[in-house]
């Protein structure tokens, strides 16, 4: 449950939030029915010809295809071509239109957004953003280091929203793996993370001794909460611990059966409690009134929304939705405008699959707005984390020396088995057998490998292309797991803010050389002839498919620092593995029509053929011309987002 002051990881990662699941249960289901009564109409769809700009109509998949128009009616595409051949397209089926002058940018189909995770990501937006990247230009945060997170902390404790004592401190996104580390220089000598603790003198009721890493040191008189960015660690100073031990819950009681004393408590966790044993009783002993700010939910839901839509975002795909997070989805669907489509896995414990429906191919009635494409399960947890499970151990301090495997066999803790464990093979074989297609959450090499192994035997000699099934974030990959993933027939859908934002520490600090040959090998995926797609996994990295591909390109390693600072000239950010960098086409394929294929989309989105949405989004630069530098794609202006034919965006 503890860290010892040196863990800094998760059970699992933005794909299973456990701030959500302690908190759901203050939603009241009846409310959101009741505010669900009236279905809002569509948009009307306009009916116009666009020409004038450079348009990529991606259709079949081709990169290299420009055309001179579009049209669009009924919400849908009509035409592609020259302006001639629309024109004529559009009369012949007598639609009455308008000719849009683009003005020389350029037009795309909507782009995707494969794995994110909307409820969970919005229940904590009322806490201290304490994350190491910049929302709104999408790059770190520099100074990102203990100093900013104390300074940080303090300022919002000083304004009148903490005139109550009373009222605890929550933070969310907080990042060791981002802030400095040390590095031994030693073979066989374990590399320091930064490390978050309370009261480190037990002899004093408290200690605010000014040390990096003291939580005490920023604020003793007030309970402070902060989860981090990987999503299952809890990090609480002395006054939340005191509370937490002592609180009259459930949850309380079984740390009380645990940690015989408040005083053994505090030696052993120092204040680091993780998955849901850990971070439950923490969470459900937040004042009633702070952990009711989920009836927010809708107002943090329409900014996330309109995030999207303002990066070019028309089709999101929530990567796990449980039970009450489907309704509150569907409500707000009901009751707001539906600024672009969800689709999303129905989340699976691996062990009860009642409530998965039976299974229905996706319609594009189905996806005008929310429909169910696969199921979900988790492996693993985190690479940043330190809880991603590997075949070998991690290069820096950590309690939990190869991460955590979700399903293991009973056996030792902290141990690697060699055989994949029959508990995860049956839970394959019940979860191919719903006929659903799976997303599997599989980070560390080890995990991957035995999801593959899983996978071909569930799979009884089928291809996994029948159903699109995938490995999510399958970050650490070798030849042989790349052949795996071809010969089974798995898609894998890359993080790849994990190359951008946490490759230099991967590399120097928490795998080493083990990161440059293997962390999102995406060029030789695509040798394979494997169809990838590039995620977000948000909030763990924000929603922006164009920075998404900015990094497939340039795989630079933003986290580089010098004299203490990020570098931020891209000239001078060192590249992790040039050899997988993907071309500008490739990359931005992988965030539109292969995205579409693997969100089980492809027949009605993803590229701007005859039939399709007309979900489109207009850039005031192309992004696959090579004037536009390629560590300067995030940079570019989404100008307009539609959706159905309809505008849902403007700069």
């Amino acid at each position: 449950m503890g860290s010892h002051g040196k863990g800094h990881g998760c059970t699992h990662c933005g794909c299973e939030n456990p701030v959500w699941n302690a908190l759901k249960h203050t939603v009241d289901l009846k409310a959101f029915a009741g505010k669900a009564a009236g279905l809002l109409p569509e948009p009307g769809s306009e009916s116009l010809v666009f020409t004038g700009g450079t348009i990529y109509p991606l259709i079949d998949g081709d990169m290299t295809q420009r055309v001179e128009a579009l049209g669009i009616h009924g919400g849908d595409v009509v035409a592609s071509g020259s302006l001639a051949e629309v024109q004529a397209r559009m009369k012949a089926r007598g639609i009455r239109y308008q000719t849009r002058p683009l003005g020389g940018k350029t037009l795309l189909p909507g782009l995707i957004e494969p794995h994110a995770h909307i409820v969970q990501s919005c229940v904590m937006e009322g806490w201290a953003d304490l994350g190491p990247i910049e929302e709104k230009t999408q790059k770190l945060k520099d100074p990102y280091d203990w100093a900013w997170l104390k300074e940080t902390i303090q300022a919002k404790l000083a304004t009148a929203d903490f005139a109550d004592r009373s009222r605890w401190f929550l933070g969310r996104m907080v990042d060791p793996a981002l802030m400095p580390f040390t590095e031994s220089g030693q073979p066989g000598v374990l590399n320091t993370l930064t490390a978050f603790y309370c009261k480190a003198d037990f002899a004093k009721d408290t200690d605010t001794t000014d040390t990096t890493g003291n939580l005490d040191s920023i604020v003793s008189d007030r309970p402070l909460l902060m989860i981090s960015a990987s999503m299952h660690t809890v990090y609480l100073n002395t006054a939340a611990c005191d509370v937490v031990y002592h609180h009259q819950n459930k949850a309380s009681q079984a740390l009380r059966d645990t940690y015989k004393t408040y005083e053994n408590f505090l030696s052993v966790t120092k204040g680091n409690l993780q998955e849901e044993a850990g971070i439950t009783p923490a969470l459900l002993s937040i004042p009633l009134v702070q952990a009711l700010d989920v009836v927010n939910i809708f107002k943090y839901m329409k900014d996330y929304f309109q995030t999207a839509s303002s990066r070019g975002i028309t089709l999101l795909y929530d990567a796990m939705v449980d039970p009450t997070s489907k309704m509150i989805l569907e409500a707000y669907g009901l009751t707001h405008p539906r600024n672009l489509r969800i689709g999303y896995a129905a989340s699976c414990n691996g062990v009860d699959f009642s409530h998965i429906p039976p299974y229905k191919p996706v319609t594009k009635e189905a996806a005008r707005h929310f429909y169910q494409g696969s199921v979900k399960l988790v492996s693993d947890g985190s690479n940043q984390g330190l809880t991603g499970y590997q075949a070998a151990p991690y290069c820096c301090e950590t309690d939990r020396p190869v991460g955590n495997f979700n399903f293991c066999d009973p056996g030792p803790d902290n141990t690697t088995p060699q055989a994949l464990p029959d508990a995860y093979q049956t839970t394959l074989n019940s979860a191919v057998a719903t006929g659903w297609p799976l997303m599997i959450h599989a980070n560390g090499d080890r995990a991957i490998e035995f999801t593959l192994q899983a996978y071909k035997t569930a799979l009884k000699g089928k291809s996994g292309l029948d159903k699109r099934h995938r490995i999510e974030h399958c970050s650490l990959l070798t030849p042989r797991t790349l052949d795996q993933l071809q010969s089974v027939g798995i898609s894998p859908s890359f993080l790849i803010g994990h190359v951008g934002y946490w490759g230099y520490a991967f590399e120097n600090a928490i795998f080493e050389d083990k990161a440059t040959r293997m962390l999102d090998l995406c060029q030789d995926a695509l040798d394979r002839g494997l169809r990838i797609s590039l995620h977000s996994d948000c909030t763990v990295t924000p929603l922006g498919p164009l920075r998404s591909m900015e990094q497939a390109v340039t795989r630079k390693m933003e986290g580089k620092r010098e004299n203490g600072k990020f570098i931020t000239d891209a000239a001078r950010q060192p590249v992790l593995n040039e050899g997988q960098c993907l071309t500008r086409q490739q990359a931005l394929k992988a965030i539109t029509y292969d995205a579409a294929w693997q969100c089980h989309a492809d027949q009605w989105a993803g590229s701007l053929k005859d039939g399709h949405f007309a979900d489109f989004v207009i850039l005031d630069q192309d992004p696959l011309d090579e004037k536009v530098p390629a560590s300067k794609i995030r940079e570019i202006t989404v100008r307009e987002t539609w959706k159905g034919g309809h505008k849902v965006f403007a700069q």
